[in-house]
């Protein structure tokens, strides 16, 4: 476990000398998805569209500012609205992708990656229509080929079960402890405990901090230079 997030020290190093496949959340580790669209302003459209059919929501989910609160809701209700709801919540990350806002260093980290004898792979609980639009926009396209995200109306999929991190595995043909996932939410450290890879917790907002170490991550790092810079120190054996 790190000491702290300005000084990740042994714990990320010894995380990464473990690691052959590198995982990255999107949202966050990658980009802020919502950085021009307001995730406050996606979840108040889903909910007019459980409001249109006169469900009345509990307080939590009415009070939420996470539009998967609202997608997770509306699977409780019936697969049919479920559906809906994550095709209007994939448009709007659709149209959230050309105000999104690359994460500092995220370009390091894939460089000093690749260069490092590793291989990369997103896994995000985001549409992947929405992902390879990014990645296209970015010219990431290349340098990030694998892309394991949302392609199902069935919220129970998404982190934190580590449906998806089971797929990145299964992609890449890799042994879990030979992984490590990357991401800013207790749900991508929980997932990774589900699936057996390491975690690397990015605690890129104040208060990440405690939470992703109390999830059990494996390192905590506060900037990707962090990452960067341990990839680069750290080259696989040919």
């Amino acid at each position: 476990m790190t000491s702290t997030p300005t000084d990740p020290g042994a714990a990320l190093g010894r995380v990464v000398t473990q690691t052959r496949h590198l995982f990255l959340d999107f949202d966050g580790p990658i980009c802020s998805i919502f950085a021009g669209l307001k995730p406050e302003t996606v979840t108040a459209k889903l909910r007019d569209i459980l409001a249109g059919q006169a469900i009345q929501l509990p307080a939590n989910v009415a009070a939420s500012a996470d539009p998967f609160d609202v997608f997770a809701h509306a699977a409780t209700i019936s697969p049919e609205l479920a559906a809906t709801v994550e095709a209007t919540m994939t448009d709007l990350e659709l149209a959230a992708v050309p105000t999104a806002e690359p994460a500092a260093y995220v370009h390091e980290v894939i460089t000093s990656c690749r260069e490092s004898g590793r291989t990369l792979t997103i896994v995000s609980n985001n549409s992947a229509q929405a992902v390879h639009a990014y990645l296209v926009q970015h010219s990431l396209a290349g340098p990030i080929g694998t892309v394991i995200a949302r392609t199902s109306p069935d919220p129970d999929l998404l982190k934190p079960s580590p449906h998806l991190l089971d797929q990145a595995i299964a992609a890449n043909y890799a042994d879990p402890a030979e992984c490590t996932l990357v991401g800013d939410q207790v749900t991508d450290i929980l997932a990774t405990r589900e699936a057996g890879t390491h975690s690397i917790g990015y605690a890129n907002k104040p208060g990440k901090t405690d939470s992703l170490a109390r999830a059990g991550a494996d390192a905590v790092i506060s900037s990707l230079a962090h990452l960067a810079l341990a990839l680069r120190a750290r080259p696989l054996p040919n």
